[in-house]
């Protein structure tokens, strides 16, 4: 893994191995999810890993970006493989405490073009499975245009009208995980960073948590 995915703070942990948690930051486009876990790569130790968004590997790297249903399906399958891949290389890794996801499996849900039952038959998955598959979900709001809603992600291709009725279709992708932590958006979006982490701390494990709180 480049250094770019691994936290650089200094930690004085000294173990060889980690319980591995895995956390999904989703939400909406525009919320923040990419910019907020570049940050965490200053807040926390090396034993806290950051996956980078399999979307934007995908598109990044040349794959088609078509808005046909078999455009959708094909990429919908890709990301989910390349999602579950970063996943198990951390847990064969042994040594991250926390892996931070930018956006986890049942996001796809929300941009497949069928019914939900197709989407688990076709990936050999189920609800329950990919819920379990993290201890905690953060969805980061969409703001609204007047908080700060804009495109300078190329990556980013939604009118604000449309990413907050994709931010509707996220939370309902992940409805029935017992731990979902809702971070509203405000004019600071400092704030919103402070709040996540917050979360965050508490699954870091305390021999890896720093005692000072968080800093911007």
């Amino acid at each position: 893994m480049t250094d770019h995915f691994i936290a650089t703070k200094v930690c004085h942990c000294n173990r060889q191995t980690h319980k591995l948690h895995k956390i999904c930051i989703t939400g909406g486009p525009g919320a923040g999810k990419s910019a907020l876990i570049e940050m965490a790569r200053m807040q926390f130790c090396p034993h806290v890993a950051l996956l980078p968004e399999a979307a934007t590997i995908l598109f990044t790297g040349g794959f088609w970006r078509e808005n046909s249903q078999n455009g959708k399906e094909v990429a919908q399958r890709a990301i989910f493989h390349i999602q579950k891949e970063l996943e198990y290389f951390v847990e064969l890794e042994k040594k991250y405490a926390l892996a931070i996801c930018d956006r986890g499996t049942l996001d796809g849900l929300a941009y497949w073009p069928k019914s939900p039952r197709t989407f688990f038959t076709e990936l050999g998955s189920s609800r329950k499975k990919e819920l379990l598959n993290y201890s905690a979900v953060i969805h980061l709001r969409t703001p609204s245009l007047e908080n700060g809603y804009n495109k300078k992600n190329p990556m980013r291709i939604e009118s604000v009208k449309e990413a907050l009725e994709m931010d509707a279709k996220i939370e309902a992708a992940w409805e029935g995980h017992p731990r979902r932590f809702f971070i509203e958006s405000s004019e600071s979006f400092m704030e919103k960073v402070e709040k996540t982490f917050n979360v965050l701390r508490q699954e870091i494990p305390s021999c890896c948590l720093a005692p000072e709180k968080w800093s911007p």
